[in-house]
């Protein structure tokens, strides 16, 4: 499985294991922790793997992998007696600010308790809110432009608000110091902290925050394509997504989960039960759990990575589809890695059905939210709006999707890491577009077929943008 997240610390494990289990932290005789060599004999990634000397993890138990007790984690308790951070402050910016600073408190305590846990740690992390404006740019998208700029002075104003703190845990000489440690302290808890009930930031878990992340299998689409254009589609048309056949390959394993026992005191990472069609962890293997289900520019925002273009099953881009001849009157549609999103094309076809005279409105809403087309100039109408909008899309980026293939080829070992995010990023949204521009003149073409009343329109548009996706 290629879904992982990149840690390129290289600093020895060995350390870390032993305070680790001087603290109590244990996990079970079949996983260890260890790094995966680069090419340049360095250790660009660790993780939790399967024991290349064990049997491997099964598929038919959750099993207890790492575990990890209250008094080896950084975390806040309660405690109303504590002065509240000043200002209109949101109950989730106090938390994480309170969690970063009880983590600074660790990093510069003298007594350096926890020293083999923070210099584990990353040196810098690439969340938004560490991004430049001119970084932002190279996504290309103006929403995720909007976004990292929006989470930069985000973090730049609670820095005000904890400034004083912060210089004194961390005793630097200059605020820009201070500031720098204070984004990495925040870098630390968006993007390793677990949640517990008993703070709303979550706790840091040495060793457990080890695990990489890998994502769930795909959430609920509407396939079109070859879809009555009246009604539901059969489920006899159905193919049979679920191997798990008798004599058929099994599947990657489903990532694990975690989670905290308020009787133990302690959080688990743990690995899952495999449904039909899905392997254990093979001898070897690495382990991922799943953080949440994110899009790659959320894995960005919350934990400073993604996943390549088309691995994560999760990643979306919001088209603005025109569903009337006003071009004010748009309707957002997510478009799947791969699929339209069931609610918004529902809402998209009711929306275009109800601009003509109908009847029984209410069972044309029933039949959409079935995942139905609402007729033949209806579904015409409404996959012509969106193969516009993704034509239009496509067009608006100022690199094309084959450009940027070359550029992270031939220029990877140049770029920085964050222009390498972008690039991929943007690769991968440009991919997710040029589907829901051939997806929609596919279903344009076939609806056209299936009815010779049908009309053009506004014919196809030729693009250069819109190449085959690979």
């Amino acid at each position: 499985m290629t879904s992982r997240c990149v840690d390129g610390d290289d600093r020895d494990a060995s350390s870390l294991e032993t305070w680790a289990r001087e603290r109590g932290v244990r996990w079970c005789a079949s996983v260890e922790v260890r790094g995966q060599p680069s090419s340049d004999g360095s250790t660009a990634h660790r993780g939790v793997y399967a024991r290349v000397d064990g049997e491997g993890v099964s598929r038919d138990e959750a099993v207890n992998l790492v575990t990890i007790p209250r008094e080896a984690m950084i975390a806040c308790e309660r405690d109303e007696g504590k002065r509240p951070l000043v200002g209109g402050v949101s109950e989730e910016a106090a938390a994480r600010d309170e969690l970063a600073l009880e983590l600074l408190r660790r990093k510069f305590d003298t007594e350096r308790s926890f020293g083999p846990y923070i210099d584990s740690l990353p040196e810098s992390y690439a969340l938004l809110h560490s991004w430049s404006d001119a970084e932002a740019r190279e996504l290309q998208d103006v929403t995720a432009m909007a976004l990292a700029r929006r989470r930069r002075l985000e973090l730049e104003k609670a820095f005000e608000r904890v400034k004083p703190e912060v210089i004194e845990i961390t005793r630097c000489e200059s605020e820009d110091d201070a500031y720098a440690q204070y984004r990495w302290a925040c870098g630390t808890v968006s993007s390793r902290a677990v949640s517990v009930p008993f703070h709303g930031a979550g706790a840091l878990c040495p060793v457990g925050d080890m695990f990489n992340y890998a994502p769930h299998d795909p959430p609920s689409l509407i396939r079109v394509v070859g879809a009555p254009t009246f009604g539901v589609r059969s489920e006899d048309d159905d193919e049979d997504d679920e191997p798990g056949i008798v004599g058929s390959e099994e599947r990657e394993p489903v990532p694990g989960d975690g989670a905290y026992d308020e009787v133990t005191r302690s959080f688990s990472f743990r690995s899952s039960v495999q449904p039909l069609g899905r392997r254990g962890c093979l001898p070897g293997e690495e382990i991922f759990v799943c953080y949440g289900e994110y899009s790659n520019l959320e894995l960005l925002d919350f934990y400073g990575f993604l996943l390549e273009p088309d691995v994560n099953p999760q990643d979306c881009y919001t088209l603005d589809v025109c569903v009337d001849d006003s071009e004010r009157s748009t309707m957002p549609l997510k478009v799947f890695v791969g699929g339209f999103d069931w609610n918004d094309l529902a809402e998209i076809r009711i929306r275009s059905a109800l601009t003509k005279v109908r009847k029984n409105e209410k069972y044309l809403r029933d039949v959409a939210r079935q995942g139905g087309a609402l007729g033949a100039e209806e579904e015409f109408a409404v996959f012509d709006a969106i193969r516009k909008a993704a034509g239009e899309t496509l067009m608006s980026f100022p690199t094309t999707a084959k450009q940027d293939v070359d550029a992270l080829a031939n220029l990877r070992a140049s770029m920085s890491e964050k222009i390498r995010l972008a690039t991929t990023w943007r690769l991968g949204i440009k991919r997710i577009v040029q589907r829901a521009y051939k997806w929609a003149d596919a279903r344009c073409t076939e609806v056209r077929s299936q009815s010779g009343s049908i009309e053009r329109g506004l014919g196809r548009l030729k693009l250069a943008h819109v190449a085959r996706p690979k």
